[in-house]
């Protein structure tokens, strides 16, 4: 159920211009131009990513569930759109709390970190000091054995100090109990292994996707938390060290910013770069949904930008075409751009 409702939210700020392939490539957080380029025309920053090994066995049955229930339907141009009952099923349900965009699969890595802690301080109070760490990978135990080393990990003190942060952060997380919960019982600690994704679903009486579903979103508003209260939780927000993705642009669009930022023309760049100009124009438009300080005006002048935004306005929409039509002398990439940078405001 808790997929469903995610996919509700979705096609409702797609509002009928995308189909529900693109709501898969969000969730698990393609990185092409076109998922880009959704993001933030449609402001879905907050799902991107969330799920980023979802099968598509599973999201289409999940989809497939919503047809059957009445909730979504496709119009006369065959894209999605919310029934009245899927409209008010979505109107009823709990508002989701994601941010994906800024994490991306990188809470693991937190959570990860944190049980690996947990297990070691649990088998040291207990004076167990041979154990197999539940955390297989390298990268982890290396971290963790680190945080250890430059901590009083086998003082009493210390132990009570990083289990009231738990306690006391989890608190302020604005987060339901059943999905709080969640994530303690996956902890592992001496004679006590961490609860299954399927363990869970079946004491909580729902699917494993949904378990997964509340455990990342609790996962996302704690390191929201941790983030912005890193002085009331200093061990804790340890535990956040790269975990949150600062610097937002693909790699490749990266490589086409730093050459932009250096003079280079879109053109020259393609060249450079051996690449196709619409995969630059790409770029471009990611960094324009991106950098704050993107300077649109070398590619469109202000009076333009308020044409394309009035038409945008009027018409509601925000598929290219549509847009192109209304206004045949600016191409599709002056358009991008402008919907990208200002968002279709």
């Amino acid at each position: 159920m808790y997929l469903q409702q995610l996919l509700l939210h979705i096609i409702e700020k797609f509002n009928g211009q995308r189909s529900y392939s693109a709501a898969y490539h969000l969730i698990c957080g393609k990185r092409s131009g076109q998922t880009i380029q959704d993001v933030g025309t449609f402001r879905l920053q907050a799902y991107f990513s969330i799920m980023p090994k979802l099968s598509r066995d599973k999201f289409n049955e999940a989809f497939e569930q919503l047809m059957e229930n009445g909730w979504v339907f496709y119009d006369d141009q065959q894209m999605l759109q919310l029934t009245v009952r899927g409209k008010d099923i979505l109107e009823k349900s709990q508002p989701m709390h994601f941010n994906g965009w800024f994490y991306r699969g990188n809470e693991y890595i937190f959570f990860k970190r944190l049980s690996l802690i947990v297990q070691t301080f649990s088998h040291v109070r207990a004076k167990d000091y041979r154990f197999i760490p539940i955390q297989k990978e390298e990268d982890i135990q290396i971290w963790v054995k680190m945080f250890l080393k430059y901590h009083p990990y086998r003082d009493s003190s210390f132990y009570l100090q990083f289990r009231d942060e738990i306690e006391e952060s989890l608190h302020k997380v604005p987060s339901s109990e059943q999905a709080k919960q969640i994530v303690m019982l996956r902890l592992t600690g001496f004679q006590r292994t961490g609860w299954t994704l399927q363990q869970l679903a079946s004491e909580f009486d729902c699917g494993e996707i949904d378990i997964q579903l509340m455990f990342v979103e609790l996962l996302h508003l704690w390191l929201d938390l941790l983030t912005a209260e890193a002085a009331q939780y200093p061990l804790l927000y340890q535990l956040t060290e790269n975990v949150r993705i600062e610097l937002l642009l693909t790699d490749s669009t990266k490589k086409t910013a730093d050459l932009f930022e250096k003079g280079y023309s879109l053109e020259q760049i393609a060249f450079m770069r051996h690449l196709k100009m619409s995969t630059i124009e790409d770029h471009f438009v990611e960094m324009a949904m991106i950098k704050p300080d993107f300077p649109l005006h070398q590619f469109i002048e202000e009076k333009d930008v308020q044409k394309i935004l009035q038409v945008l306005e009027r018409t509601e929409s925000k598929r290219l075409k549509v847009i192109r039509d209304e206004l045949p002398q600016f191409s599709y990439f002056q358009i991008r751009l402008v919907i990208a940078a200002k968002g279709g405001e």
